[in-house]
């Protein structure tokens, strides 16, 4: 029911003071009050009918008014008993916030209003909810024929009078009703991973969108696809600019006229889309916020039976990587890794490179490591495998595809890493990545590579870190591979002592050694660089020497040094 529709009862005989251009808001129930302000009991779509018990002076009105606007009210209906008529400091005040605002005659009780317009309500919603059965019939029917949400949603949606885009956490677009820019989706997919609460409304672009969670396998955030939601209406332009095509058809009988087939188990569907998430990011309030269309809610359960499906395809492809993963693990012949390869849909002549991914500090199950790293692939649009079963606590991804294309992997997985951190809270992700084998045969090594720098990438103590076999030198690549146990007690045995004097005694001998490494070996180079006498730095190389017993010009001790100051503290 529209507010026009309810003002438009001649024997209520109600005025409207201001709003006119607003009469086309959906009443969802009327509510009668005189507290100052009754936003804890107001949840969106009300006409809030109002004594005016509440004003003692001019200044309350805006108080007043300002809470039911943010609570997402219909209108404000006041009565005329105590005052005579609506004062004007209302009228401001409903004018200023955007509230549009009638006068009830002191002849029309409240009672007359409520008994008028409910009646209306309870039989559109009804009628509606009659309407949504059927569509969510047609669209298991739909779906259960082969139709897939890219041809469900727009029909959907227009059906609904809304816009909407299915997101991955990662910005990455699964669906939607219009082109939507990559510097949009990233902040859709920022607002959705950094909100406290979900729903949530943010602001992209000028036009205003509902983030709400559809939570799929595992059930945490950085598995979830986000649904946003606006509502169409004239005013601010698409997120693109782009033109909205006009809405033709039924929802679904365009949809259904391509596909026929078996029949879906929707009890199942609606199981696996089970909208719980984790605690530490909670996706889901105890109760709609106001102003959440009831479109949103609607286009859930269809994105829903998606990911379902989604969601079930991925557990078949996780079975043929895992294949691969257990060949890996058992030194398989390159016949054997061919093999597995080719099971999985790679083509088995075709380069490949490998990711190695860790997630730590959450408390979460292993399968939300594999979901992640199945997120970094799709976003490089490459033909990939990812397992979980080759190493204990790492996920690796091997990937399928031109040199060319492989080379620009790694900066595309840096950029969707970064924008999963706001999502990590107190965990880490550090990814390693190789580089590019030539067949099957090579790939242990390329494993062994990823895995080097993925340790490289565990040392750093970022949120979300990405090192590739090129971002190396090769002695660093090396000792990537060395455990970290050793790496210590080698840095200790040979800087230890020169470490320790510099604490003693506030001095530089460390900073002195580095500078004369990279000069080469050079005394009058490395003396300018460090604004000091040669003899100075002849005294203070020969400390450096007599405290560790090694002699910088010998060039192994030399290499020693040079490696122990590149080894993380």
């Amino acid at each position: 029911m529209l507010l026009r529709e309810a003002l438009d009862r001649p024997q209520l005989r109600l005025t409207l003071l201001t709003g006119e251009a607003e009469l086309d808001r959906p009443v969802s129930r009327v509510y009668v009050t005189d507290l100052p302000d009754p936003r804890r009991y107001l949840s969106g779509g009300e006409i809030v009918l109002t004594g005016l018990m509440w004003r003692r002076r001019a200044g309350d009105s805006e108080g007043f008014v300002a809470a039911c606007a943010a609570a997402g009210v219909t209108a404000i209906g006041a009565g005329d008993a105590v005052y005579g008529s609506v004062p004007v400091d209302l009228v401001t005040a409903c004018r200023q916030y955007g509230v549009p605002l009638f006068e009830v005659p002191v002849e029309v009780s409240f009672r007359e209003i409520i008994d008028e317009v409910t009646p209306t309500l309870w039989a559109r919603r009804a009628n509606g909810l009659a309407t949504v059965l059927g569509r969510y019939r047609g669209l298991v029917a739909a779906m259960a024929g082969g139709a897939r949400l890219a041809d469900l949603l727009q029909p959907v949606a227009a059906d609904l009078g809304v816009d909407c885009w299915v997101l991955t956490s990662a910005g990455r677009t699964v669906a939607g009703t219009l082109p939507l820019p990559s510097d949009a989706r990233r902040r859709l997919a920022t607002s959705f991973l950094a909100a406290g609460r979900l729903p949530a409304l943010v602001e992209v672009d000028g036009r205003r969108l509902w983030l709400v969670a559809v939570a799929g396998r595992p059930e945490h955030r950085l598995a979830a696809w986000l649904l946003a939601c606006a509502i169409r209406h004239p005013g601010p332009p698409d997120l693109d600019g782009a033109a909205r095509p006009e809405a033709t058809g039924s929802t679904v009988d365009a949809a259904q006229s391509k596909v026929t087939g078996s029949t879906v188990d929707a009890a199942r569907s609606a199981e696996l889309a089970s909208p719980a998430l984790d605690r530490a990011h909670p996706v889901v309030d105890s109760a709609p916020p106001p102003g959440l269309p009831e479109a949103a809610a609607e286009l859930v359960s269809l994105v829903a039976l998606e990911r379902a499906h989604a969601d079930e395809a991925g557990r078949v492809e996780r079975r043929l990587a895992d294949q691969l993963g257990t060949a890996l693990s058992s030194g398989a012949s390159p016949a054997e890794l061919r093999a597995a390869l080719s099971s999985g849909g790679l083509p088995p002549r075709s380069p490949l490179l490998v990711l190695a991914l860790r997630l730590t500090g959450l408390t979460t199950p292993p399968e939300l490591a594999v979901a992640i790293t199945e997120e970094l692939v799709r976003s490089a649009t490459l033909p990939a495998m990812v397992t979980g079963a080759a190493r204990p606590g790492t996920v690796l991804a091997v990937l399928a595809g031109g040199r060319t294309e492989l080379a620009g992997i790694p900066d595309a997985v840096r950029g969707t890493v970064a924008g999963l951190v706001p999502g990590l809270g107190a965990g880490r992700l550090a990814v390693g990545i190789s580089g590019p084998a030539a067949d099957p045969g090579a790939l242990p090594g390329a494993v062994e590579q990823a895995e080097h720098a993925l340790t490289t990438a565990l040392a750093d103590p970022g949120t979300g870190s990405v090192v590739s076999a090129g971002d190396l030198a090769s002695h660093l690549l090396l000792l990537s591979g060395v455990p970290p146990e050793a790496r210590r007690a080698f840095r200790d045995r040979v800087l230890g002592p020169v470490l320790a004097y510099d604490r003693a005694h506030d001095a530089d001998l460390v900073g002195t050694l580095e500078e004369f490494l990279a000069c080469s070996g050079s005394w009058s180079r490395a003396a300018e660089r460090l604004h000091l006498h040669v003899n100075t730095l002849r005294y203070r190389i020969g400390r450096i020497e007599q405290l560790t017993g090694r002699d910088l010009s010998r060039f192994p001790d030399r290499v020693d040094f040079y490696l122990a100051l590149r080894l993380p503290h």
